[in-house]
C-alpha cells in the first residue's frame, strides 16, 4: 500500500498526531477517519493550518522540557529548592526507564517531525486558488517548514546523540524500525546542514518579518543562527574527540557568514536597553533578537517569583522563588576593570581566593563596581528591582539578608531545603526575564518570552570557534563587540591579559555563561565542553546579616555551601538516555554508547 493512499484523512485527525505519546505511534498511527486529500486541500483554512500546526512543537515555554523548571536548575548557575524530580536528577537517578525529562524532549520533537513531513508532502498540493494562496507563500511555508523539520532534528540529537534525518513520513505499515541506524553526530549535523543551506539559498524567506504578528515565524537570519550553533556544537569535544580542525573551521564560516548576512538589520542593542531583551512584549521589534517565543512564558513569572513581595506590598504573588543563581555564577561578573572577582575555591565553597580590589569585608558591598550584566540578570542584596506596574512611587529596592525584611537566606537545613520554596536559599533571586512589574494589586504586566536566537550568541560562537582554530586575534574581535556592549573593557586590556589559547578560551567561556545565563545555554555548554565533572558538584551561597537590628546594615558576608546532593557529574549525563520503551522498538538505534 502506498503512503499516499493511506494518509488521506480530515484536518482535525491531523492534530490527533499532535498528542501521541510514542515514536512508533506518532509515525504509523492511521486515523480512523478520512477524506479525499483533495478536498482537505481546497479549504484555505485548513492548508494555512498545515503550516502553523507546524509550529505548535517548537516550545514557547522555558519549563515545558525541563520538568516545569529553569533549565539551569540542573547546572552550576541556579539551586531550586524541594524534591521534585530535578533533585532526584542531582541525586544520580536518571537512567532509561526514568529518564525524567527526556520523554517529553524526545516525545514532542519528533511529534514535530511528522507534522513538518506532512506539511511538505501536502502543501504544494494545495487547490486552493492562488488568489487566496499564491505558489510564492507555498514556497515560503514550504521553506519555514524545513527550517522547524531541521530545529526539531538538532533538539533532538542534541540531548540524545546522533539519530537518523527523517524526511519523509513512514507507511503505515512500515516494518523497518529494528533496521534503522544511528548516523555519526558529524553525518547529521551536514544533513541538517544541507537542509538550512538550500532554504538560504532559495531565498524564499525575508531576513525578518515585517508585521509583529508574524516576529515568531522562521526566516532566513533563523536559519543563518541555527546552522551556526549546529556547527558549533559539532566541533565541540563531545562531538569531535579528535579535535578535528575542519569542523571548528565550518563553525568559524557559519557564525561569521551569519553575522556578515544579518548586518545592519540586526544589530546589539546599546547597553540602556539590554535588560528589555528579557522583559518585553514579542510583538515589539528588537533589532538584537533573531528569534523569541510567541508564547508569553507566564509559568517563569508565576512558578519563579524570583523575589518574595509580601513585604513589599504585593498580595498577588505566589509562593514559590523557584530557580535562584548560586554564588559561583554571581562570581563569574567581573569587576569593572575586567577582573574576575574569584580566582579558586577551597573544597566547599565556603571561602575564595579574591582578585583585585574585590572584598566581602564588614560594611563592604562587594556588588557595587561590577559588569551591569549582574544587575540585568540578578537580584543581589540592594539590588534595584524597578517599580510594580501600578505603583508611581519610588523603585523596590531589594534586601537579601537574614532578617528584617525576611527575603534572605533560608537555614539551609536539609529539611528546610525540600519545604521553603519562598525564601531564597543563596541568597539571590532570579532578575532575567523577571520583574516587579509583573506584580502589585494585580497580576498581568510584563511577562517573559523564550529567546531562541539572539545576535550576542552569535559573537560568542564566533569567538569560540576562532580561538579554537588558534586564531586569536580574530576571537578577540568577536569577543570584545559582546564586551563592549556591555561597557567591559577589551579582553586585552584586563588585569593579567596573556594573549594565549588557554586564556583566552577561559574568558570566552565565562563571558558565554554571563551574557546568556538563564536562556537556557549553561545546560548543553557543561556537555559539549564536557566539563560537568569540573563544574557540577558544589555549589554554594551568601549568608547575609545586618549588624544592626534597626537599620540596613552594616552587612556581614558569609559563603556557605548548599547541603544538597550533586551526583550528576559522571559521563552518562552528557547525553540523555532514550525513553527505555522507545529503545525497544528501535533496537537498530539502542541506548547512546554512555547507556548502553
Amino acid at each position: 500500500m502506498k503512503r499516499k493512499d493511506i494518509l488521506k484523512f480530515k484536518y482535525t485527525a491531523i492534530l490527533l498526531i499532535l498528542i501521541m505519546g510514542s515514536c512508533q505511534d506518532i509515525l504509523d498511527v492511521v486515523p480512523t477517519d478520512r477524506i479525499d486529500v483533495e478536498r482537505l486541500l481546497s479549504n484555505q483554512r485548513n492548508v494555512v493550518s498545515f503550516r502553523d500546526n507546524c509550529y505548535d512543537h517548537l516550545n514557547g515555554s522555558m519549563t515545558s522540557h525541563s520538568l516545569g523548571q529553569l533549565l539551569e536548575v540542573f547546572t552550576d548557575d541556579a539551586f531550586r529548592a524541594g524534591s521534585g524530580s530535578y533533585y532526584d536528577w542531582h541525586a544520580g537517578l536518571l537512567s532509561p526507564d526514568r529518564s525524567m525529562m527526556g520523554g517529553s524532549i524526545w516525545n514532542d520533537n519528533w511529534k514535530g517531525i511528522r507534522i513538518c513531513n506532512l506539511a511538505i508532502e501536502y502543501l504544494p498540493q494545495s487547490k486552493v486558488s492562488k488568489e487566496f494562496i499564491s505558489d510564492k507563500q507555498i514556497d515560503e511555508w514550504l521553506d519555514e517548514v524545513k527550517i522547524l523539520r531541521a530545529f526539531f532534528h538538532f533538539e533532538l540529537i542534541k540531548n540524545f546523540g546522533p539519530l537518523p534525518f527523517v524526511d519523509h513520513v513512514f507507511e503505515v505499515y512500515f516494518e523497518g524500525w529494528n533496521e534503522l541506524k544511528r548516523p555519526t553526530y558529524d553525518e547529521i549535523t551536514s544533513r541538517i546542514v544541507e537542509e538550512l543551506d538550500d532554504v538560504i539559498k532559495r531565498g524564499n524567506l525575508p531576513l525578518r518579518w515585517q508585521a509583529p504578528n508574524d516576529y515568531y515565524r522562521m526566516n532566513q537570519a533563523v536559519a543563518y543562527a541555527l546552522k551556526s550553533r549546529v556547527l558549533l556544537y559539532n566541533a565541540s569535544l563531545l562531538n569531535n574527540p579528535d579535535n578535528n580542525q575542519d569542523k571548528w573551521q565550518r563553525a568559524a564560516n557559519a557564525a561569521k557568514e551569519c553575522l556578515d548576512v544579518l548586518s545592519p538589520e540586526y544589530s546589539l542593542v546599546p547597553a540602556d536597553e539590554y535588560s528589555s531583551l528579557f522583559n518585553e512584549d514579542n510583538l515589539v521589534l528588537n533589532k538584537e533578537i533573531i528569534l523569541r517565543a510567541n508564547e508569553n512564558s507566564t509559568n517563569i513569572t508565576n512558578n519563579n517569583n524570583g523575589v518574595d513581595l509580601r513585604f513589599y506590598g504585593s498580595a498577588t504573588q505566589n509562593n514559590n522563588c523557584g530557580a535562584v543563581p548560586t554564588q559561583e555564577l554571581v562570581d563569574c561578573f567581573e569587576l569593572l576593570d575586567g577582573t574576575l572577582p574569584v580566582s579558586q575555591y577551597n573544597e566547599e565553597h565556603t571561602s575564595a581566593t579574591f582578585n583585585g580590589s574585590y572584598n566581602e569585608n564588614e560594611g563592604s558591598n562587594p556588588y557595587q563596581g561590577r559588569d551591569m550584566r549582574l544587575s540585568a540578570s540578578i537580584v543581589y542584596n540592594t539590588a534595584n528591582y524597578g517599580k510594580y506596574k501600578t505603583q508611581a512611587g519610588p523603585d523596590l529596592i531589594i534586601y537579601t539578608y537574614q532578617g528584617k525584611l525576611g527575603t534572605g537566606f533560608n537555614s539551609n537545613t536539609v529539611s528546610q531545603l525540600e519545604s521553603d520554596k519562598r525564601l531564597s536559599t543563596t541568597g539571590y533571586y532570579l532578575r532575567k526575564f523577571n520583574s516587579a512589574s509583573y506584580w502589585g494589586p494585580t497580576t498581568g504586566g510584563t511577562a517573559a518570552h523564550k529567546i531562541f536566537f539572539r545576535l550576542a550568541e552569535v559573537y560568542l560562537n564566533l569567538a569560540e570557534a576562532n580561538c579554537e582554530l588558534g586564531k586569536l586575534d580574530d576571537a578577540i574581535a568577536a569577543l570584545n563587540v559582546v564586551r563592549t556592549r556591555a561597557g567591559q573593557p577589551a579582553i586585552t586590556d584586563v588585569p593579567g591579559f596573556e594573549k594565549t589559547q588557554d586564556f583566552l578560551m577561559s574568558r570566552i567561556r565565562n563571558e558565554r555563561r554571563v551574557e546568556l545565563c538563564f536562556e537556557g545555554h549553561r545546560f548543553f555548554d557543561q556537555r559539549r565542553w564536557k566539563i560537568l565533572n569540573q563544574t557540577n558538584g558544589v555549589i554554594s551561597g551568601m549568608k547575609i546579616t545586618s549588624g544592626s537590628q534597626t537599620d540596613f546594615g552594616p552587612f556581614l558576608y558569609e559563603r556557605v555551601r548548599i547541603q544538597t546532593v550533586r551526583n550528576a557529574t559522571s559521563d552518562r549525563y552528557l547525553v540523555l538516555p532514550i525513553p527505555q520503551g522507545e529503545a525497544r522498538k528501535l533496537t537498530g538505534l539502542g541506548q547512546p554508547e554512555a547507556w548502553q
